[in-house]
This record gives structure tokens, C-alpha cells and sequence, in this order.
């Protein structure tokens, strides 16, 4: 570094410094350098952490996956300069930058070069966001329910406008607040490296405004030109509901599906729920053929699935069970026993966690005298699963292995199909694998580390959430057997997955496997570990 770059760095580093302690964020810094040196994000960040480039080189190296300690300092440079110069950086390399400077791997890059990116990099760079570790940010949640819609207690829902069924009580459609100033700005940023032609940015702002935000955007850049256009003159009704429409609501909630698995439910919710919005005010247009709104409130169905999915992964409990039983009254007024199953499975599948066993079994039995009247083998494998659960846990009953057997069977011996696209997840392989939870409560942790090392060895690699289960059940069962080195390893593996997830109960998982280890808490290995969950911010 020459004598003038030193010398510039000493100067924002101390800076820096000053307004650390002031409680300025890292990006904040970074806006309040960028005043006064016209360099790149990346040189930026640098000065913002007061770091010579040697010490960024070394954190770079300790953080690389590949673990070939690979960067230089003449490349970090290159980096540096780039777009002027030098060598764009990879989004590899851009997501590990992000975790040293504690923020968005997309701040990370110049103005007007995120666009320049591939499709799936784009993806790749807005997920790579790590402000959570500086003690200082403050990232913005997800709104709660009553700051985005109208909520209505259980029981007293509203029909849905133009509803004639009489099977059961109908969801409202609920109504989005107005757009908050300080999100409007910022999609405006996103929007200005998203897209360059003015005519598709405002058409892109509409429609992300539509369907929750900044985080629509990753779903939104799938869709052509064409497809966007029709989807934004529907939202605003200047164009009737059609099959074509709904068939672009539906491939949105595909991948929203994966997004969950992938991110988590922060990243999600905000999303389905302003889609969820959308939808039951389509259900209110008149001009809906009975196919055509058949279609649409099942649509609406998986979007109160999804939400009151997210809700519970975040272990909001309340949220969860509106939405389910909104989703209920959507099934009912389809006629569809298999969908009322798997919404009170799932609500059997909540009371667990809310320590309500007796609410769990009610719902596990009601799901399964669903599923039966469905006559669908799929359904009636997650029924028995769900079931298998709420046994075990209420009677340390061996029967639950059995019912798990059986939805195994019932699992290779059923048909998906457009219909069931919600029981996509459940193969014989996964339908055994959930019975590692019946496992546990039996105390049988050799069975459960064959059957969580089978399961591991053939799942996907997009499986990421339920990977962190997995890890966190076999260390649950490393305990059992006072295995106290691999489990503290095991756990560590667990908490890994929460740098990029948001699951609360995977959270809630590590902390209750880390629990199990208290007895061994002066153990070297567990006190590793403990300073592991500490800088993941799972434990204080």
C-alpha cells in the first residue's frame, strides 16, 4: 500500500470509528465515505471496516468454502477497481465479501452493474444479505399481520364477495395498507440496477408494489415482458381473469414454494401474503366462470398454506392458525376432503409445538378421517405421518412406527398430479425419514442416525431447511448415546444453516439440542460450540 493510500485509510478509519460509536450501520459509513472518495462499494467497505487490504485478504481465505485460499491482494485490487478496470468479481466472490463487511452482497456493486449479472446470479447476489451481523443494523422485518392486513379472529370470516357456496364459512379478501414511503425508495433503488428502460422499471415498481415489495423482484425477473404485462393489467383490473393469468399466479407460487426451502419465511411472507391479497380480490370479480373460480380459490388455498406456513416457521402461532383455518374455509367451500386434511395435519403438526397434545391429536384424527374420505393414497400417507407424530409424542406408543410404515407404503403406492402439488415433497424416502421424529421420542438414537444418514445421502441439495432438521436430530441423538464431541460438531453443522435461512424453529432446534449439552458445558468442544452460536446470534 503506497504512503497517500495509507493514509486515506487511517483518515476513514477513523472516521469509522467515530461514528461506530455513534451507532451508525457499516452501510451508513460507506454513504457518509462515498462524500469524499470516489472509489468503488467494495474499496468503500474496506475504509468503512478501517482494513488494510492484507486483513481482508486473510478473512477472505478463512471464510472461502473452496478452502484453496485462493485471493491476493493485486486481485482484491483488481476487484477494487472494477468496472473501470481490473476483474469483475464472481458472485462467489461477492457473497464472501458480503460476510466480512457484515452487509448485501448487491451494495457491493457499482450502480448499474447488477443488471449485467445472469438471471440466477441476481438470485444468488440478493440472497447473499449478512447486516444482520453488525450490531449495530437494523434490518426491516417482515410487517406483522395487522400493519399489512385485515385481521379477523377465528371463527368469523367474512364471505368472500360473490361466494355462493354454503359449505362453510368463506376468507375475506383482505386489503393492503398503503406502500410505506421508506420502501417505495428503496424498491425505487433496487429497480434503478434491476432495469434500465424507464417504460418495464415503472411497470416492474407497479407490479412489485402489487405483490410485497423488494422481495417480489426475485420472482418478478422470471417473468417476460409480455407475461409482466399481463399479470400488472389484471392486478389493477384493466383486464379480465383468465386460465393464462392464473397459470402465471401459480408458476409464481412454484417458486415461491422453493424460495422457502431455500431462504426461509422472512424472505417469503411479505411476498405471499400481498399475493394472497391479490388473489381474494380477484375472487370478487363478477365475470369468474365456476371453473375459473374454482381454480383461483384453490390458488387462494395454497397461499393460505404458504402463509400460514411462514407464520409458523417463524413461530408466529397466532398468524399460523388464521391463516389455516382461512384455508380450511377455502377447502370447504371447494368440496375437497384431501385439502381439509392436510390443513389439519399441519395444525396437528403446530399444537406440537405449542405443547398442546390433546389440540394435536384432535386435529391428527380429523385429518386422517379426511384423508380417507378423499380416497387419495398421498394424502392419506401425510395424514398417518402427522398422526405418527402426535402418538408418539402423547403416548410413547410404539403403534406410531407402524403408522409410519404405512404412510411409507401408502407414499410409493399414490399419484401426484396437478391436484396434489402440494404433497410434491412426500416420497417413500422423506415419508420415512419423518419418523426420525418418533425416534427420538422413543429414545431409539441408533435407528435415528441410520435413518438421518440414509436420508442425507439422497436428498437434493435445494432440501436446505430440512437438512438443518436432520443435523439437529442426529445431534439429538449423539446425546442419547453421550456421544458429546460429535454432537457439539453436529450442532454446529445445524446452526449453519441458519446464516442463510430464516426458520425461527430451526433456531428454536439448535438451541433445545445445545440444551442437552448443558451437563457437558465445561467440555472444550461445547464451549467451541457455544462461541459458534454466539457469533451466529442464536445464543447470547
Amino acid at each position: 500500500m503506497s504512503g497517500e493510500g495509507y493514509r486515506i485509510l487511517l483518515d476513514c478509519r477513523r472516521r469509522a470509528t467515530a461514528l461506530r460509536a455513534r451507532s451508525f450501520t457499516f452501510d451508513q459509513i460507506a454513504d457518509v465515505l462515498a462524500l469524499d472518495h470516489a472509489v468503488s462499494p467494495l474499496r468503500l467497505y474496506r475504509y468503512a471496516h478501517g482494513r488494510t487490504a492484507s486483513d481482508v485478504v486473510t478473512a477472505y481465505n478463512d471464510l472461502d468454502p473452496a478452502g484453496t485460499a485462493s485471493l491476493r491482494e493485486a486481485r482484491l485490487y483488481d476487484y477494487e477497481v472494477w468496472p473501470n478496470g481490473g476483474r469483475r468479481p464472481s458472485v462467489r466472490v461477492l457473497t464472501i465479501f458480503a460476510r466480512i463487511y457484515q452487509t448485501a452482497a448487491r451494495r457491493l456493486l457499482p450502480e448499474g452493474v447488477h443488471a449485467s449479472y445472469g438471471v440466477r446470479d441476481r438470485d444468488l447476489l440478493d440472497q447473499a444479505d449478512h447486516r444482520h451481523l453488525d450490531p449495530c443494523q437494523c434490518v426491516p422485518a417482515p410487517a406483522p399481520p395487522a400493519a399489512r392486513d385485515v385481521v379477523l379472529p377465528v371463527g368469523s370470516l367474512a364471505p368472500i364477495p360473490g361466494a355462493h357456496d354454503s359449505m362453510g364459512p368463506q376468507p375475506v379478501a383482505a386489503r393492503v395498507s398503503p406502500p410505506d414511503p421508506a420502501r417505495c425508495a428503496e424498491l425505487l433503488r433496487a429497480l434503478s440496477a434491476e432495469e434500465a428502460d424507464v417504460r418495464r422499471r415503472e411497470l416492474l415498481f407497479e407490479l412489485a408494489l402489487v405483490l410485497g415489495g423488494t422481495p417480489a423482484l426475485g420472482l418478478l425477473r422470471h417473468l417476460t415482458p409480455s407475461e409482466r404485462e399481463r399479470l400488472a393489467a389484471t392486478a389493477a383490473q384493466r383486464a379480465p381473469v383468465d386460465g393464462g393469468t392464473i397459470g402465471l399466479l401459480e408458476k409464481l407460487m412454484n417458486r415461491l414454494w422453493a424460495m422457502d426451502e431455500s431462504l426461509g419465511p422472512a424472505q417469503v411472507l411479505p411476498v405471499a401474503e400481498a399475493k394472497r391479497t391479490l388473489v381474494g380480490d380477484l375472487l370478487g370479480q363478477a365475470s369468474l366462470t365456476p371453473a375459473l373460480r374454482d381454480r383461483l380459490l384453490r390458488l387462494y388455498w395454497n397461499l393460505s398454506l404458504m402463509t400460514g406456513w411462514s407464520h409458523f416457521d417463524l413461530t408466529d402461532y397466532a398468524g399460523a392458525s388464521r391463516r389455516y383455518n382461512e384455508g380450511l374455509a377455502a377447502a370447504h367451500e371447494l368440496g375437497s376432503p384431501a385439502l381439509i386434511a392436510h390443513l389439519h395435519g399441519l395444525l396437528a403438526y403446530m399444537a406440537l409445538y405449542q405443547k398442546r397434545p390433546s389440540v394435536a391429536l384432535d386435529h391428527a384424527f380429523a385429518a386422517e378421517g379426511w384423508a380417507k374420505e378423499s380416497g387419495h393414497r398421498l394424502q392419506q400417507a401425510a395424514a398417518s405421518i402427522q398422526l405418527a407424530r402426535a402418538v408418539s409424542r402423547v403416548k410413547h406408543d410404539e403403534g406410531a412406527l407402524r403408522l409410519i410404515d404405512r404412510a411409507t407404503d401408502l407414499a410409493g403406492r399414490g399419484r401426484g398430479g396437478p391436484d396434489f402439488q402440494h404433497l410434491g415433497w412426500l416420497t417413500p424416502a422423506s415419508a420415512s425419514s419423518y419418523g426420525v421424529f418418533c425416534l427420538l421420542e422413543l429414545n431409539r438414537p441408533d435407528q435415528v442416525m441410520t435413518e438421518v444418514g440414509r436420508r442425507l445421502a439422497t436428498m437434493t441439495p435445494d432440501l436446505v431447511r430440512e437438512r438443518g432438521f436432520l443435523h439437529a436430530e442426529y445431534a439429538t441423538a449423539l446425546v442419547q448415546k453421550r456421544e458429546i464431541v460429535a454432537a457439539a460438531e453436529m450442532i454446529g453443522e445445524a446452526a449453519q444453516v441458519t446464516r442463510t435461512h430464516s426458520s425461527a424453529r430451526l433456531v428454536q432446534s439448535v438451541r433445545q439440542a445445545r440444551a442437552r449439552l448443558q451437563p457437558w458445558e465445561d467440555n472444550r468442544h461445547v464451549r467451541d460450540l457455544d462461541e459458534r452460536l454466539r457469533v451466529l446470534s442464536i445464543t447470547d
